[in-house]
């Protein structure tokens, strides 16, 4: 029988520990103030921007939203590594109107504010979508 090996850190789990770093740094926040803020220790948050351990997803969403942005920033500019917003096809179709809009959303710093948009937007849409389903 085998001894199982520790885990390696992978290649996305460092690219976004890196960029969960650099938004840290480019906060002002210290990696204290950020575990903290995240009820975890200093050395987690330090184990997370090395890529030693993964950031579960939910705790990668409370780092986004405490750093002012969304959780697929911390996989951006790594396209060339098969993952990240910009490897994503699709959204290279959208009109302009459609890319504005989803900058403009992408910037709205807190969850709360983002629902209350998309609340709007549902409002707006309701009897255009009624029409569509008759």
């Amino acid at each position: 029988m085998s001894i199982p090996r520790p885990r390696q850190p992978d290649q996305v789990d460092q690219h976004v520990g890196q960029q969960v770093r650099l938004r840290r740094k480019a906060c002002a926040m210290s990696m204290k103030k950020l575990a903290q803020a995240l009820g975890i220790t200093y050395q987690q948050v330090q184990k997370y921007e090395t890529g030693a351990n993964r950031i579960p997803a939910s705790r990668l969403a409370m780092i986004a939203e405490l750093l002012g942005g969304s959780p697929g920033d911390f996989y951006a500019e790594s396209a060339g590594q098969g993952f990240g917003e910009s490897a994503q096809s699709s959204f290279s179709s959208l009109s302009s109107q459609e890319q504005r809009l989803l900058s403009a959303f992408d910037a709205i710093p807190t969850s709360v504010a983002k629902n209350a948009l998309l609340d709007i937007a549902d409002q707006m849409a309701a009897p255009h979508l009624r029409e569509k389903a008759r």
